[in-house]
């Protein structure tokens, strides 16, 4: 199956070109692909990667598209009588910006890596199936990969030993010359720069609207966390059992605002506190549930935030209690302007005298 497939299921007249010979080329694009775009009456153009850019034993040195590609996109898009709709398919954080700003891009559907599932894209595209999903990877800026070497494996920010990756040997007399990088972390958990999209974005055919509708009144007692961690023979690894057991919870109204029936994802994110400092993560995803809502109507959806939530492990690994206020999101809140839903709201959690000195 192929996304040419995909669209046959719900179209005629279909025309399929090979825009590029590779997705590695650095060659201009066919002329016949740009002349079919202009000629068409809509445009879907498929583009991303494939296991001859990254695969096992052998890393991606690029955050791009290829150059034919990415002058695929322009000349396909300036052809074109309509926005273009631009499919990826790749297993890389790419850097899309230029395509999610371009006046003749109307659509980016990100596909990650379907394989034989590549033919369902064709019910998101004509609308029998609305979309739903959310990014699993943070979108990073092309200019992440001259930051920090492949060989810096920390997941903090922070000055790295390894030289940056845009450094020339040869013009700092070897490798031991050059600069060192700057970790800016990995992640959303700890990535401090601006993404060109952040995990867990995704967007709708239709609109919503969160309200939380049940939620901890008082502050939480971090006594469980405590006995949780008080069991860990070393510190580090901790019951899965217990530290998976809910330690609040929380009720949000998914209400869809739009016209079209559709599913939704509601993602629960913590903010601990201190986040940012000291290798403490900016936010943790607690929670995700999905759910169908008609248009204009409302379902409820729950997210607990489990034990192991409310523990913080230091540079050494080990785990400790992590008291104080925390932020809760649920969706994420660059979404909002585009229609998605989101709501915010604050937990105390408290060890446990502290608990027993507010209710006396």
């Amino acid at each position: 199956w192929t996304l040419a497939d995909a669209v046959r299921e719900h179209a005629t007249d279909v025309v399929q070109l090979l825009g590029v010979k590779d997705v590695l080329t650095g060659e201009d694009p066919d002329p016949a692909a740009v002349a079919a775009a202009r000629d068409a009456s809509e445009v879907v153009l498929g583009v991303g990667t494939d296991l001859t850019v990254a695969a096992e034993g052998m890393d991606s040195n690029r955050l791009v598209l290829s150059t034919g590609q990415q002058k695929l996109v322009r000349e396909v898009a300036a052809a074109a009588k309509k926005p273009i709709i631009l499919v990826v398919l790749s297993a890389l954080p790419l850097d899309l910006t230029e395509f999610l700003q371009h006046p003749k891009v109307g659509a980016v559907l990100w596909a990650g890596q379907p394989s034989v599932a590549v033919v369902g894209l064709g019910d998101v595209l004509f609308g029998v199936r609305p979309p739903a999903g959310r990014l699993v990877q943070t979108l990073y800026p092309a200019s992440y990969m001259d930051e920090i070497s492949i060989f810096d494996f920390n997941m903090r920010p922070g000055p790295s030993e390894w030289p940056r990756p845009d450094c020339d040997p040869a013009k700092h007399a070897g490798p031991e010359h050059c600069p060192r990088g700057t970790n800016p972390g990995r992640t959303y958990r700890f990535y401090t720069g601006s993404a060109v999209l952040p995990f867990g974005f995704g967007l709708s055919y239709t609109t919503w609207k969160y309200d939380i509708v049940d939620s901890p009144q008082h502050p939480v007692s971090l006594q469980p966390v405590s006995e949780l961690l008080g069991a860990s023979r070393d510190g580090m690894f901790l019951n899965s059992r217990e530290g998976g057991r809910a330690l609040a919870a929380y009720a949000v109204n998914v209400t869809n605002t739009g016209g079209v029936d559709s599913d939704d994802v509601v993602l629960g994110f913590l903010t601990p506190p201190g986040a940012g400092v000291d290798g403490v993560p900016l936010k943790v995803l607690f929670g995700f549930e999905r759910v169908h809502v008609r248009a204009g109507q409302t379902e409820t959806v729950w997210l607990y935030p489990s034990v192991a939530d409310f523990t913080q492990a230091d540079r050494s690994g080990q785990r400790h209690l992590a008291p104080g206020s925390y932020g809760v999101e649920f969706g994420v809140s660059e979404g909002r302007a585009l229609g998605m839903g989101f709501a915010a709201t604050h937990l105390r959690a408290l060890e446990p005298e502290a608990v027993a000195k507010v209710y006396v």
